[in-house]
């Protein structure tokens, strides 16, 4: 396969985007970094991205070029996809219908929205119905096809959004097949409607050559209806945070206006996602909260005020530091009743007390790390009383390569894009705070076992005694490849995810568990990269012919989004398809929650990046 090929398909699952412009150095601010000269602070120095120069020749279009690859597959879905925009014009708006030629003469279909559904849920606020596959008729004949979809026009709406990806390609000589998720929104005064199906169309090809629509069938409809009277939640962003400048001045700002300040740096491929932290700082019963930010730009410290807003206070607490900050928590480590800081930087872990009758933060350890650390998580898993640290690694922060410094992030490394072993080393620092209350910790990764298959690309990692043996385990989601499971027996781990069927090795970004199923044992999901280019490429027979099944089922899997794992007396069981929670596009966060309060965990996902404009069909 030539090299074309290769980086349009890295580029089709990674969505990897490059900064072009000129603008090298460091955003400079009126908030302050850490101080170096401190004693506390000896081991902490500042990251310098200055070497990290912008390659100019590196371009999106460069890659986003499926003719110039030979990529057959991507070229016809473009194809398709364009005569799938005019369904979706249809849909919002059916003048012109007449004019309009977009199937065969004998076209089979089924109800593109059908009327025969299953009420599979309600309350005082939602319905949720699904398509009755016993009803399923099928229809033929070009007239009546046009007729139908006209029929779909959505009267007395106030908006309407419809949306089609194509997630499959299968080409032969005569005949074409693709299926796409289909996305249909609505909102009239009553109720706000969502529509989710799946489309499988088989496409023929007239004597003029033009794509025409041969037949037709929807599957896996559902239909979700909402009283728009009833709102689930309101944005109170603005009446919580618009007293403070930095609101304005800094949180209002979009990842493509920071782009343009910042310095080109290793981790672009994950700017936008630094973390949080939610806690009661001082004492007043109100949960306080913590933001980590990129580099140049201050972290910021939010005290809740008793009328629900917030105050800045990140000087005032001496955190406003600007080093790249990925993560935090706020725990308490002294056990002294108050919630002390962690943050995890580019190179660094910083620890800080919560001190003065909780009024500021003192630094009280720098822990250097070598790494780019992604994410901190915290548990005790030696069971003495005090709580210890885990800490994910993403990316080496030392390259001999010096071309390596020239591109930017993952880009820059040599790895098996699949089945990654080369990433920085994750480690674990148990809490080792004496009586006298002074914060310490020791790095115990190899003592304890938890050194194992420890070279992977890190993003997160979450505790949870899923063996129900009193003690805590740690689930750790990798990015390229194979995730780990560490059973912990009396301090010392054991990676089981092989053994126990949860390495899901696909673009791990987070994991949350809950017992989903209500039978005592805590379940697990894990919230990876949906692709639907990839899965396009993927399935092609051009894709890696030379490469075993395994691993090209492997490079498959990428692509299909997040996974929930059920666990069984024996092990862990895949229930993602049938419980219906793959899709979750680019999904960087996750976490069970019971939103409505009936006992049964609900799965809230966070997703996103940077993505090209609107194309007329939307996007998934």
């Amino acid at each position: 396969m030539n090299s074309h090929k290769t980086h349009y398909l890295a580029f089709s699952l990674l969505t990897l985007m490059v900064n072009c412009s000129d603008n090298s150095e460091r955003t400079h601010t009126k908030e302050s970094s850490l101080n170096i000269n401190s004693e506390a602070n000896h081991n902490l120095t500042q990251v310098g991205f200055s070497e990290l120069a912008h390659n100019k020749d590196l371009t999106w279009s460069s890659f986003d070029n499926p003719s110039k690859d030979g990529w057959d597959s991507e070229n016809f879905a473009n194809e398709a996809q364009d005569q799938l925009s005019v369904i979706t014009a249809i849909i919002k708006d059916n003048d012109g219908i007449k004019g309009i030629d977009l199937a065969t003469d004998k076209v089979s279909f089924t109800t593109v929205r059908p009327e025969s559904l299953d009420l599979i849920y309600s309350d005082k606020t939602f319905q949720v119905h699904r398509q009755n596959a016993k009803a399923l008729t099928i229809n033929k004949g070009k007239e009546l096809f046009l007729k139908h979809l006209s029929n779909t026009k959505i009267s007395e709406s106030e908006e309407i959004q419809v949306k089609f990806k194509i997630i499959d390609v299968e080409l032969s000589r005569n005949e074409f097949k693709t299926t796409q998720l289909f996305s249909l929104s609505f909102l009239t005064r009553e109720s706000i409607t969502d529509e989710r199906s799946v489309w499988e169309i088989t496409w023929k090809r007239n004597q003029k050559e033009e794509l025409k629509i041969s037949s037709l069938e929807v599957r896996d409809y559902e239909r979700t209806v909402r009283n728009s009277s009833n709102k689930l939640f309101s944005d109170c962003t603005e009446s919580i945070f618009s007293g403070n400048a930095s609101y304005k001045e800094q949180l209002t700002k979009g990842v493509n206006e920071w782009l343009e300040q910042l310095p080109a740096y290793a981790m672009l491929n994950r700017f936008g996602t630094p973390g949080m932290a939610i806690g009661d700082i001082n004492g007043d019963g109100l949960e306080d909260l913590y933001l980590c930010q990129e580099p140049g730009i201050p972290n910021k410290l939010f005290l809740q005020n008793k009328n629900g807003t917030l105050k800045d206070s990140s000087k005032e607490w001496k955190v406003d530091w600007i080093e790249d900050s990925r993560s935090a928590l706020l725990v308490d480590l002294d056990n002294d009743g108050d919630r002390d800081l962690v943050v995890a930087m580019y190179g660094n872990i910083v620890i800080a007390s919560n001190e003065g009758n909780k009024t500021r933060y003192e630094i009280v350890d720098v822990i250097p790390t070598g790494e780019s650390t992604s994410s901190l998580s915290a548990a005790d898993y030696d069971l003495d009383g005090k709580l210890d640290i885990y800490v994910c690694c993403y990316a080496p922060n030392k390259s001999s390569d010096a071309a390596a410094i020239q591109t930017i992030g993952a880009t820059a490394r040599r790895f098996v894009y699949h089945d990654d072993n080369n990433g920085p080393e994750n480690f674990l620092l148990k809490n080792e705070t004496d009586s006298a209350k002074t914060i310490s910790f020791r790095n115990v990764t190899n003592e304890t076992g938890i050194n194992t298959n420890n070279r992977r690309w890190s993003f997160s990692a979450s505790w949870e005694d899923f063996d129900i043996d009193g003690d805590p385990d740690l689930y750790v989601a990798n990015d390229y490849g194979r995730n780990n499971l560490y059973r912990n027996d009396g301090g010392t781990f054991k990676d089981v995810a092989a053994e126990l069927g949860v390495e899901d090795s696909a673009s791990g970004m987070s994991v949350t568990w809950a017992d989903y199923d209500l039978d005592g044992r805590q379940d697990l999901y894990v919230s990876n990269m949906f692709s639907a280019a990839g899965s396009r490429i993927t399935s092609q027979k051009e894709f890696k012919p030379d490469a075993d099944l395994g691993t090209r089922k492997r490079f498959r899997r990428f692509t299909r989004g997040n996974t929930l794992f059920r666990n069984t007396a024996k092990g862990f069981i895949d229930t993602s398809e049938s419980a219906g929670v793959t899709m979750g596009r680019w999904a960087w966060g996750s976490r069970f929650v019971d939103l409505n309060n009936d006992g049964w965990q609900d799965l809230v996902v966070a997703n996103g990046y940077l993505s090209a404009a609107d194309n007329g069909t939307g996007d998934l």
